[in-house]
């Protein structure tokens, strides 16, 4: 039913366009949200828009996580579980949105569930008061760390009943039109910082986005490789993100045949470097198994020495251990990614290095829809994807990705299935000697061919610049 009365309400967002003057600032995105619903915030556009539209009972700032709702919270035991009680302030949104937005948590099926089982029940006190109940041993970190999730954004109850969407973040949708363009209007106290009004236009192609850049009716879009020498970026108009995405290609583990002989083969056989330099012109950063580098360098903690470092004859030895050799010779390879021009060309880089070592592949450039879709359903032998992190976190590169029971549309596209890492997961009290051991685990079976992370780079207008605080929502 709820399926349903989504699809209806995406549709009943579609309406007519406005002049573009109207708004202060233009965005580009390549695609389409998959949903504005937050419990299915977990495609990059969707993550994208929930920074503008939605919040949660907290937000992490600098490390530590606030609440400009909260004024104090009180957190009991008993023998069987935790309790968190909240006193909200005369600004927080109606309890009873507040109630309804986290009981969905518990009621309705979504990709990242697992991640929201240490919570129990959630009841209204009184009209500023709430409780939430949370499963024994889980701590406060660990609760506030998810609440401050978009999955756990808050919106109204009333009007979401209705099909429509009110949203508590810094602004509201006011119209969307399916692949044509998301309008949106800053709803709280004026803030010089962040502009009025965005309209968000869906082109798929950056060279139409450079066109319009070119014209003056587009401020921001993301550069793609072939685009980074152009002469509007320069360092002054390009905005550089590095170090909150992975880009990799998943191996999947339902086909008995890709063991670990077969998965060492298709890492030794990549020469990361060369594509970076030659293909990606040095936009892009090594990584240890799953993590970035620059990432890892923030955490100070010493790995052990995994080599993953290109080596054709390598490749070709550990391939001939691998359990469907000779077999595996003669069987075409499903290889699939998006149908873009950026990541075909990085598909046609691995496949010829698959190829050098043997292997038969296929290329399969598909729309992001059928592509996660059918991915999440199993199928495809290898598959081009990337991860951004939607929080600051070394566990966001791990937990969604590798946990055995968030296969899928959860995270873990490869279908990673392992008991170790499971129980390091789901520990109540994970420490960084626990992710040390897990990236150390991963990166020794590598259910993923790892790449690279790949350098997120924006050209952005003197328009764009005047609103300080915008670049952080890119």
């Amino acid at each position: 039913m709820r399926t349903l009365s989504l699809v209806f309400f995406l549709l009943s967002l579609t309406f007519c366009g406005r002049d573009q003057a109207e708004f202060a600032i233009q965005i580009a995105l390549p695609s389409d949200p998959a949903h504005l619903d937050p419990l299915f915030s977990t495609d990059l556009t969707s993550q994208k828009l929930a920074r503008f539209l939605h919040q949660g009972l907290f937000q992490i700032e600098k490390d530590t996580y606030i609440s400009p709702w909260i004024t104090k919270t009180k957190h009991t035991k008993t023998p069987s579980e935790e309790i968190l009680r909240i006193f909200l302030n005369e600004s927080a949104p109606p309890i009873q949105d507040i109630h309804f937005s986290l009981s969905r948590l518990l009621s309705e099926s979504y990709p990242r569930k697992a991640d929201y089982q240490f919570l129990k029940s959630i009841q209204i006190l009184s009209p500023l008061e709430l409780e939430l109940r949370f499963r024994k041993g889980s701590t406060e970190a660990e609760w506030k760390e998810k609440l401050s999730l978009p999955f756990a954004s808050i919106i109204g109850k009333d009007e979401w009943i209705k099909n429509n969407l009110k949203t508590y973040g810094n602004y509201k949708l006011i119209q969307w039109k399916k692949n044509e363009f998301i309008d949106l209007v800053y709803q709280k106290e004026k803030n010089p910082n962040l502009p009025s009004s965005i309209r968000f236009l869906i082109l798929p192609q950056s060279s139409t986005s450079l066109f319009l850049f070119r014209k003056s009716k587009l401020d921001a879009f993301k550069l793609s490789d072939f685009l980074l020498s152009i002469p509007e970026a320069t360092s002054q108009f390009t905005l550089t993100k590095k170090g909150r995405s992975v880009q990799y290609v998943t191996i999947n583990q339902t086909n008995p045949c890709f063991d670990i002989y077969f998965r060492n083969a298709l890492n030794f056989s990549i020469p990361r470097e060369l594509i970076i330099q030659k293909l990606l012109e040095n936009h892009a950063d090594l990584t240890y198994g799953p993590i970035p580098i620059p990432y890892l360098e923030k955490l100070n903690i010493t790995l052990k020495k995994i080599d993953i470092n290109y080596q054709k004859d390598k490749a070709i030895l550990e391939l001939k251990k691998s359990k469907c050799f000779p077999d595996i010779l003669s069987q075409e390879l499903d290889f699939r990614m998006r149908g873009d021009d950026e990541n075909q060309t990085k598909g046609r880089a691995i496949k010829q290095a698959l190829e050098e070592i043997g292997l038969k592949v296929k290329l399969r450039p598909m729309e992001k829809a059928p592509l996660y879709k059918e991915n999440g359903e199993g199928k495809g032998d290898l598959t081009l994807l990337t991860w951004y992190s939607d929080y600051d976190s070394v566990w966001n590169f791990l937990d969604p990705l590798f946990h055995p029971n968030k296969t899928g549309n959860g995270g873990n596209r490869s279908f990673y299935q392992n008991e170790t890492v499971g129980s390091l997961l789901n520990k109540p009290n994970r420490s960084l000697t626990d992710a040390k051991k897990l990236i150390e685990t991963v990166t020794e079976e590598k259910p993923w061919i790892f790449l690279w992370s790949i350098q997120e780079n924006y050209l952005v207008s003197k328009e764009f610049l005047r609103y300080t605080e915008l670049a952080d929502y890119l």
